[in-house]
């Protein structure tokens, strides 16, 4: 990994894969189709509003992953591979739900590897991302050149 890329390419693969994931997320295998389901948006748009904005105010006042990590960092927290989601296990995740949730996982355990510049995690990690988004065939929305960039 190139050292102007830094810190800031643990965040822009985060951000790119969760986004990614976000858009492109689709439910696999054959199921039964579901009843359609109704919902009731009370007439009051007023107070559906006030929700909406109570919600985004919890959102915006959690730490991202990376800020995390930096506290983590910042608390003199020595880095430990063992907290990680070992990278062997990616072969385990075949179901849609298990390769989104651990996606997620993966790219946090990026930014925590990047933060402490464990090159060789680095690389191990966005491969195991890789391969979840991969599976769950989010790549296509991010062209081979950004890929290639990334890595």
């Amino acid at each position: 990994m190139h050292k102007k890329y830094g810190i800031s390419s643990g965040i822009l693969v985060v951000v790119l894969l969760f986004a990614s994931l976000l858009i492109g997320c689709k439910s696999g295998g054959n199921k039964a189709p579901k009843k359609e389901e109704t919902i009731e948006v009370p007439k009051d748009k007023s107070a559906l509003i006030e929700d909406v904005q109570q919600a985004e105010k919890i959102f915006k006042a959690l730490p991202s992953p990376l800020e995390s990590a930096m506290l983590i960092k910042s608390a003199g927290a020595r880095f430990d591979n063992a907290l990680l989601n070992p990278v062997g296990n990616v072969n385990n995740y075949v179901t849609n739900k298990s390769m989104a949730l651990n996606l997620g996982i993966y790219t946090c355990d990026l930014s925590f590897a990047s933060l402490y510049e464990q090159t060789q995690l680095i690389i191990d990690y966005m491969n195991a991302a890789k391969k979840m988004a991969d599976g769950l065939g989010i790549l296509k929305a991010i062209d081979q050149s950004t890929i290639d960039e990334l890595e």
